[in-house]
């Protein structure tokens, strides 16, 4: 009859395995109790957990769980790296321990966001890029097309003033281009125009011809004395 010590193991690595987005499994049997020390140290700088637990225990624990083939790479003592944020993390400080202490800590598998990766394969997941390192070149990604996107911008504006500048140069040497479009706005009309108005008859004399002077009647009165004592 299981204890409740055993339950409560069970339990835990359970909710563990649930939590966590990767874990590696390795054999540390190899390794004294000073290099331990130091291996748990390490990960729990790099914001990881490392445990030691029983093959019957977290055989158990995987299948409460669901993880599917995890139980058959768990034999005998096993360590376990739990990783709760960055998956590559895991893989990562577990393959720099095993060529640190190789052949004494060897690898085991693992999970990699609820894949599960054989003990060959290991290596290959931990080249992976990190999520830090994912971060900065999808920083870098998105912030490529905004300084492609400022240095047109500025290369626009750097011609618009160049264009302004020539059209006020070109005004300044011209003056009487800038006169011409005040005439058509609000000059007067054209001497042509006035002209035509002044040799145009009034409207009464057109109207009245009669009444219009007789250009004999418009001799000087001299004239007209003189014209008389000849007759």
């Amino acid at each position: 009859m299981p204890t409740q010590a055993k339950i409560d193991e069970v339990a835990l690595l359970k909710e563990k395995l649930e939590s966590a987005v990767s874990l590696v499994l390795a054999d540390y049997r190899g390794l004294n109790a000073n290099e331990m020390v130091e291996l748990r140290e390490g990960f729990t700088k790099q914001g990881l957990e490392y445990r030691v637990v029983k093959d019957t225990l977290a055989r158990i624990a995987a299948n409460e769980a669901g993880v599917e083939g995890l139980a058959e790479l768990l034999a005998g003592p096993i360590g376990i790296a739990f990783a709760y944020d960055d998956p590559a993390a895991a893989f990562k400080l577990s393959e720099a321990c095993r060529k640190k202490y190789a052949p004494r800590y060897d690898l085991k598998g693992g999970i990699f966001e609820g894949v599960l990766v054989a003990e060959a394969e290991v290596a290959k997941y931990a080249t992976l890029p990190s999520r830090e390192e994912l971060l900065a070149k999808l920083a870098m990604m998105l912030a490529s097309p905004m300084r492609a996107l400022a240095m047109m911008l500025q290369a626009k504006i750097r011609e618009l003033a160049v264009v302004l500048g020539e059209v006020a140069k070109t005004r300044e040497a011209d003056p009487e281009s800038q006169a011409e479009p005040q005439a058509q706005d609000g000059a007067p009309a054209e001497p042509e125009a006035e002209a035509q108005q002044d040799e145009a008859p009034s409207e009464s004399a057109v109207q009245n011809p009669e009444e219009q002077p007789d250009e004999e009647s418009q001799e000087p009165p001299e004239e007209q004395e003189a014209q008389k004592e000849e007759a």
